[in-house]
């Protein structure tokens, strides 16, 4: 089975009248929070795919985060995500290769028993990629 899996975090939807100032700030924030969290091997900022070609930089999406964790600490950074973005609508979408598992619009009461969906999802496709190597 693979040992680590990519986590997508988009709260965008729940941000939408939100400034983009502030947008911004929190996606840092959060950002610097999971680069600390032992749950996480990696995390990255999602690139706006929509920057003219000649720009000068990279601009990056605000309310979205990717993160390399492993299976079993998936449910654990979810939880640790909720807390950080309470009474939010979260997606979350698992990847691993090129098969993905999502959910959207988690409500926080149903976080646990969700996670727990999600984490046997995240297991099955882990497993399969696996067997095709």
């Amino acid at each position: 089975m693979t040992d680590t899996v990519w986590l997508t975090i988009d709260w965008r939807t729940a941000d939408n009248d939100i400034p983009e100032a502030q947008q911004e700030a929190f996606t840092e924030i959060l950002f610097r929070e999971m680069n600390g969290f032992d749950e996480v091997e990696h995390v990255e900022r999602v690139a706006d795919p929509a920057v003219p070609d000649r720009s000068m930089g990279i601009a990056w999406l605000w309310s979205i985060l990717t993160a390399e964790v492993s299976v079993t600490n998936l449910k654990r950074l979810g939880q640790e995500v909720q807390e950080r973005l309470p009474g939010k609508p979260i997606n979350f979408t698992v990847k691993v290769g090129d098969r993905e598992v999502a959910v959207e619009n988690m409500r926080p009461a149903d976080l646990d028993a969700t996670l727990d969906k999600l984490v046997a999802a995240a297991k099955a496709l882990a497993e399969e990629a696996q067997e095709k190597n």
